[in-house]
């Protein structure tokens, strides 16, 4: 085999293809104009080298013996070459099936790590710093909300390879935590009324069951007549089916008896919320979510929602969503007295915490206090 012949098979498991006009140049150097200019192996940022080869040329060496980790030969005749992307593996494997995510949970979650597996998953784990973690974030979105998902989800990663002592310590928790405000407006009692005016009925409904109950759209849309029974309506919440196993019986009060009475109008279906398909479609070409042809799906609801409160007038920069109710309907229950801990049995929190973030931004009750104390002066006026 040739020299050019192993340059070029080296350069291919490089990952990297190289003008034959550049034979022998250290990888990721480039010209530049007059110059040159260094492209770093991971977060593709590129930086001037200057105009001096001799200079440009002994810094793009120093810099990939430090950032390219398949230099380190010795660990690759070892064996004990690790990558993140090995990381992400056994965390694929070992860790996400016991997290049991809900589907649309999963889907999330599974674009950030394939962002880190294209970004850093060649990057060797011994040499990874808590420099390089900051910088990947932060060149790889501008969100701060985005920012601080994609430490958290780098953190369970790197936490794989911590328990299989792969590294001795975790970098992407070193880094610092990105926050961000709340940009959804609150839902307040008037705006949903005039929400409520222009929607449809199976909206109204939807709107009123998720006020009455706390439940998510996603469980509200799946409520089905059967689910009433004994007095009570049985909720097994999608969000925390099989990890926090909370499971709700929610008494059927007298609003909430009316409301179901709503439901059941002339359309026959088994959920409460339904509506009639503007288009009958053949089953097979029907939505894969969709069990009966008058279930309503999470995102036309989503949907029908934004349309009836563009309807209503509601013009800001943030609007709020369908979700919003549930927290509307939180802080309509501390108002009429109930406790922190109710709202949050209701919910279906596992933390205090949680649910309070639900109800910062609502107005808070007043306190009725009394404090007992009878002024000096009381006996000498009376």
């Amino acid at each position: 085999m040739t020299w050019s012949n192993e340059y070029w098979r080296q350069a291919e498991m490089m990952g990297r293809s190289r003008s034959r006009s550049r034979i022998g140049w250290p990888p990721n150097l480039y010209p530049n104009k007059a110059g040159f200019k260094y492209r770093h192996p991971v977060t593709r940022k590129e930086v001037w080298m200057g105009s001096d080869k001799a200079k440009a040329f002994a810094a793009a060496k120093k810099l990939n013996a430090m950032l390219i980790p398949a230099n380190d030969l010795v660990a690759r005749v070892m064996g004990t070459e690790r990558t993140i992307a090995d990381a992400i593996k056994v965390f694929r494997e070992d860790d996400i099936p016991g997290r049991k995510w809900a589907p649309k949970t999963a889907e999330v979650y599974e674009s950030v790590i394939r962002r880190i597996e294209a970004n850093l998953g060649e990057r060797q784990l011994a040499s990874l710093t808590v420099k390089d973690c900051a910088e990947f974030m932060r060149t790889v979105t501008t969100s701060a909300r985005a920012r601080q998902q994609f430490r958290l989800v780098l953190g369970w990663i790197l936490a794989c390879a911590l328990q299989e002592g792969w590294i001795d310590d975790n970098p992407a928790l070193s880094t610092r935590k990105f926050t961000h405000e709340r940009q959804r407006e609150r839902l307040t009692i008037e705006t949903y009324r005039a929400i409520w005016k222009k929607a449809p009925d199976w909206v109204r409904n939807a709107m009123d069951l998720s006020l009455l109950t706390l439940l998510r759209r996603e469980d509200v849309v799946s409520l089905r007549f059967a689910d009433v029974r004994d007095g009570a309506l049985w909720v097994v919440p999608s969000k925390t089916e099989g990890t926090s196993g909370v499971r709700l019986k929610i008494a059927v009060s007298a609003e909430l008896d009316e409301l179901l009475g709503r439901c059941r109008d002339a359309v026959v279906s088994p959920f409460l919320v339904h509506r009639l398909p503007v288009k009958a479609r053949p089953q097979q070409l029907r939505a894969k979510d969709r069990s009966h042809h008058t279930q309503v799906l999470p995102e036309q609801l989503s949907r029908a929602f934004a349309d009836a409160r563009d309807e209503a007038g509601i013009k800001i920069e943030n609007p709020p969503t369908f979700h919003e109710i549930r927290s509307l309907g939180g802080a309509l229950l501390q108002e009429a007295g109930w406790t922190l801990q109710q709202v949050q049995a209701l919910m279906g929190h596992s933390s205090e915490s949680m649910t309070q973030r639900y109800l910062d931004g609502h107005d808070q009750p007043w306190c009725h206090v009394s404090t007992g104390i009878e002024l000096p002066g009381a006996e000498r006026t009376s």
